[in-house]
């Protein structure tokens, strides 16, 4: 099964793919926003969603560690690596205190904040295009707007996150 998905929130990301698992529908790819699943037993896999150093890349290291505690690296795309581990293996963290939550959610807030500002400038390029008449800037000035604004919203949600645990 084959389905379509935009998501900038790794969080929600994660939560869509755990109820995709409890339905028994495992995830074995991702691209431009089509998910790929496979059937599998209703909750057999647990979801995690990580935030990599670098573009399409996992250190051997990482993976070792990943190995280690039980996980699999199902998908790598940009610097979001989709992990899962079996159910049966019990719960499945990445993050468990405080310290590192908030250091990861500040790397995603700032990734967030490069690329919303990358897709602005791009859209503002588009706009001096349309300015000049050309009318087949109009799709890219309105699908460049939404991503920045995604982008905007997104890292504003991922402050709210870092302050909530800043304050626990």
């Amino acid at each position: 099964m084959i389905k379509f998905r935009l998501y900038l929130n790794k969080d929600k990301e994660t939560e869509w793919l755990n109820s995709m698992v409890r339905k028994g529908w495992a995830l074995t790819g991702f691209k431009l926003g089509f998910y790929t699943f496979s059937p599998c037993e209703p909750g057999e896999y647990i979801y995690q969603i990580d935030f990599g150093d670098k573009l399409y890349f996992a250190s051997e290291e990482y993976r070792e560690l990943m190995s280690d505690v039980g996980a699999e690296i199902v998908v790598l795309w940009g610097w979001w690596i989709i992990l899962r581990r079996k159910a049966a293996e019990g719960p499945f963290e990445l993050y468990t205190d405080r310290e590192s939550m908030i250091e990861h959610y500040t790397k995603i807030r700032q990734m967030l904040i490069a690329v919303g500002i990358i897709e602005t400038v791009c859209m503002l390029m588009q706009v001096m295009a349309l300015i000049q008449g050309e009318m087949i800037a109009v799709f890219t000035t309105v699908l460049l707007s939404a991503f920045a604004v995604g982008c905007a919203k997104t890292a504003y949600e991922m402050e709210k996150v870092i302050s909530r645990l800043k304050q626990e």
